[in-house]
C-alpha cells in the first residue's frame, strides 16, 4: 500500500498537485525530532570522536578516493551534528514545528502532508516571518529547528545572518513587582532561568566572608561551579538562604518567583558585566593580580578537562557589525581576553570569550 497519495489544492490562484501521507505532518516531525534527543550527553566527548574519525578519513586521498567521495564521509561523521542535547532545545524545535505545520495546514488545508512535500515550502515559511518583522535569531532558530528535522543545512536557505552584539531597545520591558527577588538573585548570581528555578540552599557553599560556590546543573548536563566574589553578593544570598530556611522551603525561590516572566537573560549579563569590570578594577588596582587570574584560569581549563585555545595576553576587538552596533551605545570596543575568560568561566560557563562578549558584555 503506498505511503502517499496526491491530491489538487488551489494555491494562490494555481492548481497544485500535493503529496498526502496517512498520518499528520506534526506526528511524523515530532517523532522524527524526539528521536534525535540525547539528553545528559556532553557534546564535547562526541566532537573528539568527531575529530579522531576526520583524522582517518583524510588520509583515504592516499588509497585513490576523490575529494568528493572523502567530502562525502566527513559529513556522514558529524555523530553529534543530528543530535539535540538540552530539553529546553527540544522544547523550543517543537513550538517551531507546531507553528511550521500550522502554517502549511492553513496553505493547503490539510494536516496530512508528508515529509518531502513539506520540505519544499521552508524557505517560503522563512521568508514570511522575516516579513512579519521578527528578529534574525528568531528566524535563525526556526530555521535551525526545521533543518534539524529534515536532515537539511543552514546554508542551503536564504536567512538574515544573527548578529552577536544584538542590541534591544529596552531589555527591562518585561519586569515586573513580584518579579524583583528573583531579579536580584539573578542579578547576583548570573544563573539562567531554568538554574534559578532549580537552586537549592545546600547548592550553596561559602568558602570565606568574601567567597561563594554555587554548584548547578547547567545546559547540556554540565555540571557548573559558580564562583561568587564581594561582600555585598555573600550577604545578599545569606538573606535569602535565611529567607528559605524560615518558610521551610529546600529552594531558594518559591515556585511563584521561579515563574516570572522577567527578562532574567538580562540579569545574567547584568552580573556578566559587574563582575568582568570587577576583575578588570582589580587587576589595574594590583597588576601582580593579572598572573593570579590567568593560574585560576588555566586550573579550571584543566579541571573541565578542555584545552586553552586563546592567548590572554592578546585583547578581544570588535569589528565590523559588531563594533558599530558597541559604539553606538558608547560600549567599548577592545576587551580585555583575561577579565572576559574569567566571567566566561566562572559565571556563565562558557569555553570561549566570543559568546560572553558579543551576548553578554555588550549589551
Amino acid at each position: 500500500m503506498s505511503k502517499f497519495k496526491i491530491v489538487n489544492r488551489i494555491i494562490d490562484g494555481k492548481n497544485v498537485e500535493v503529496e498526502i501521507g496517512h498520518n499528520t505532518l506534526q506526528y511524523v516531525l515530532i517523532n522524527r525530532l524526539t528521536g534525535m534527543r540525547f539528553f545528559g550527553t556532553k557534546k564535547h566527548k562526541l566532537k573528539i570522536k568527531n575529530s579522531i574519525k576526520k583524522a582517518r578519513i583524510k588520509n583515504l586521498k592516499d588509497k585513490g578516493f576523490s575529494d568528493e567521495e572523502i567530502e562525502k564521509f566527513l559529513d556522514e561523521i558529524v555523530i553529534y551534528k543530528w543530535r539535540i542535547f538540552t530539553e529546553s532545545s527540544f522544547n523550543r524545535y517543537i513550538k517551531v514545528i507546531k507553528r511550521f505545520c500550522k502554517y502549511l495546514k492553513e496553505k493547503f488545508q490539510t494536516s496530512h502532508l508528508t515529509m518531502f512535500e513539506a520540505e519544499k515550502y521552508i524557505q517560503e515559511y522563512i521568508d514570511v516571518r522575516e516579513a512579519r518583522g521578527l528578529s534574525a535569531d528568531t528566524l535563525n532558530t526556526d530555521l535551525s529547528a526545521l533543518c534539524k528535522v529534515f536532515g537539511r543545512r543552514t546554508i542551503e536557505f536564504r536567512h538574515p545572518p544573527r548578529h552577536g552584539a544584538h542590541l534591544k531597545n529596552d531589555p527591562t520591558k518585561y519586569n515586573t513587582e513580584t518579579g524583583e527577588t528573583t531579579r536580584d538573585v539573578g542579578v547576583t548570581t548570573g544563573l539562567r532561568r531554568r538554574e534559578l528555578a532549580h537552586l537549592k540552599v545546600d547548592d550553596i557553599k561559602f568558602i570565606d566572608s568574601e567567597t561563594v560556590h554555587i554548584f548547578s546543573i547547567g545546559k547540556g548536563g554540565k555540571h557548573n561551579r559558580t564562583v561568587l566574589k564581594g561582600i555585598v553578593a555573600v550577604a545578599k544570598l545569606k538573606e535569602y538562604i535565611s529567607r528559605a530556611e524560615k518558610t521551610g522551603n529546600d529552594f531558594l525561590l518559591t515556585k511563584a518567583e521561579a515563574r516570572v516572566p522577567d527578562g532574567l537573560h538580562y540579569c545574567r549579563a547584568m552580573c556578566a558585566q559587574n563582575t568582568y569590570y570587577a576583575v578588570l578594577q582589580d587587576m589595574e588596582n594590583d597588576p601582580a593580580k593579572r598572573a593570579e587570574y590567568i593560574q585560576k584560569i588555566k586550573d579550571e581549563f584543566k579541571r573541565c578537562k578542555r584545552k586553552l585555545k586563546e592567548d590572554l595576553n592578546k585583547p578581544y576587538c570588535l569589528r565590523g557589525y559588531n563594533k558599530k552596533a558597541a559604539e553606538s551605545i558608547n560600549k567599548p570596543v577592545v576587551y580585555d581576553r583575561v577579565a572576559a575568560m574569567y566571567v566566561s568561566l566562572f559565571i556563565l560557563h562558557h569555553f570561549r570569550t566570543n559568546t560572553t562578549i558579543l551576548h553578554y558584555l555588550v549589551k
